[in-house]
């Protein structure tokens, strides 16, 4: 399977039935786009201040290049598959993160351009064990 030698041979990828490939499009981004906090904050939904230092950053981010803005937005798409993850959960499903890819080789399967950025893979699937949890350590204070 293609994925799982984009995925530095991780076997296991291939027995997952789903594989969800997690991306962000960063072309709005290179453009000035993505952001519409500037209209929210014109008809009063967000506060001035937040508004001035989010535009501040999308200024930033306008200069940036892609290999410079990919993985500043990529804790957006973080937040998106950390949702599918803890959904997931609630139909009993398993899920790995997998960051551990080639961005190039993903981007070459399906064939993306370079403003597709592949942030990791998700296998989903029913595990087939059920581990005690961990003992975590304990938090010093």
């Amino acid at each position: 399977m293609k994925l799982v030698e984009a995925a530095h041979n991780q076997t296991f990828i291939g027995q997952a039935p789903v594989v969800m490939v997690c991306c962000a499009d960063v072309s709005d981004y290179i453009n000035g786009s993505a952001s519409g906090i500037q209209d929210l904050g014109k008809i009063g939904a967000v506060e001035g201040n937040i508004v001035n230092i989010i535009c501040r950053n999308v200024d930033e981010m306008k200069k940036m290049n892609i290999s410079e803005i990919s993985p500043r937005i990529a804790a957006n798409v973080a937040i998106a598959i950390e949702h599918i993850v803890l959904r997931a959960l609630d139909f009993d499903l398993g899920t790995c993160w997998i960051r551990a890819l080639e961005e190039d080789k993903i981007r070459d399967i399906f064939g993306w351009d370079e403003n597709i950025y592949p942030v990791a893979l998700l296998p989903v699937g029913y595990p087939d064990e059920d581990p005690a949890p961990r003992k975590g350590l304990k938090l010093k204070i």
